[in-house]
């Protein structure tokens, strides 16, 4: 039951998405420092969702590894 609320959910952001990109095709400016590109709204949205994945990915791999390193490089008590 629960999987096929996923694929519901899921199918329901991808309707969203596609919706949201045909409405979307407005040409805008986008300023870096040095760099002026000219976007369509839909790909900077779609740059900004990816870049916000892969970090949050990132961050939560690093977290994961911190947890499950943490005793590796504390000397254990010798039995004597």
């Amino acid at each position: 039951m629960s999987k096929l609320l996923y694929l519901i959910l899921i199918f329901a952001f991808l309707v969203v998405g596609f919706v949201f990109g045909a409405i979307n095709q407005q040409l805008t400016d986008v300023h870096f420092l040095v760099v002026k590109l000219q976007l369509r709204v839909v790909d900077i949205a779609i740059i900004f969702l990816i870049t916000g994945v892969v970090l949050g990915l990132l961050i939560a791999a690093w977290l994961s590894m911190a947890r499950r390193t943490k005793n590796w490089f504390k000397p254990t008590a010798e039995k004597t």
